[in-house]
């Protein structure tokens, strides 16, 4: 679809008395209920914006990510901004300052300052995710919750026949969620693919990247879970287009772990994917 037509909100500034300052950070997903703060539950929102008023004291501070990761799903490039009553605390002492205050299992990678008309959420011009999955028992004692464990691997032309399914712009309504309340389930995906990866500790990596303009809540595990449970039944591509098109999520197959999922880049560059604007947007 064309970028006009993503239904972000006109106006993301903030007031003039207000000052932003945009994060890159990492956060192991284990620890936490998901990304957006919960009532009586440790989230990867809340504690970033207790560990900024701790350092910069009350100055009505907002912390906003690029997107929403689930419980138990962790983060390489997870971007975020922080919004408050100006002041002149330097950005890069977010980066220094925050991951003296944060706990281990979440990083500040970078900080640097961004003007009030940046916004992490709707200034984002595509995210990437990244899902790895390891065949057998674990030959470390640390990858436990980190990647996804299957009992074999399965074709990976196979799986890459499903992929290319999916980049285009398609309503992905079969791989929803019941608790995504989008009105629309239509998304631009850019890249989907499957490739071999190798673990620090030399294991065999299976990657599924796949990147895309926005996702559904659960859809990149939902779409993993379903290519997976194909491939082990040795289906054609065809059933997986035919699930896609049917638009129907109860013929969806099982939703994939949260281990092996990770958010794994998010890009601000309007010129990164302009070729799928001009070959799938432009009429």
């Amino acid at each position: 679809m064309a970028r006009s037509d993503w239904k972000r909100p006109d106006v993301f500034s903030a007031p003039e008395n207000r000052r932003r300052v945009a994060m890159e950070l990492s956060y192991d997903g284990r620890a936490f209920c998901g990304w957006q703060r919960q009532k009586d539950a440790d989230s990867v929102q809340q504690t970033i914006m207790d560990a900024v008023t701790r350092m910069i004291g009350d100055r009505n501070i907002d912390v906003i990510g690029s997107g929403r990761t689930d419980s138990g799903v962790h983060a390489y490039g997870q971007v975020a901004h922080v919004e408050f009553d100006a002041c002149d605390i330097p950005a890069k002492a977010f980066h220094m300052g925050l991951n003296a205050l944060l706990p281990y299992s979440i990083r500040i990678r970078r900080s640097w300052d961004v003007d009030n008309s940046f916004h992490a959420r709707y200034s984002a011009m595509a995210r990437e995710y990244r899902y790895f999955c390891r065949c057998g028992e674990p030959h470390d004692s640390f990858s436990d919750g980190l990647v996804t464990v299957l009992r074999e691997f399965p074709d990976i032309d196979l799986l890459n026949s499903y992929a290319a399914h999916i980049v285009g712009t398609h309503d992905f309504t079969t791989f929803a969620c019941s608790k995504d309340i989008c009105p629309s389930k239509v998304r631009d995906i850019y890249e989907a693919e499957f490739g071999w990866k190798e673990s620090m500790y030399g294991d065999k990596l299976l990657c599924f990247r796949i990147a895309g303009n926005a996702f559904l809540y659960h859809m990149v595990r939902s779409l993993m879970g379903t290519m997976l449970d194909l491939a082990f039944d040795n289906k054609p591509d065809s059933a997986f287009k035919e699930l896609l098109d049917a638009k129907d999520r109860l013929r969806t197959g099982r939703t994939a772990p949260s281990d092996g999922l990770y958010l794994w880049r998010v890009s601000y560059d309007p010129d990164e994917y302009m070729w799928f604007e001009e070959k799938y947007g432009r009429k």
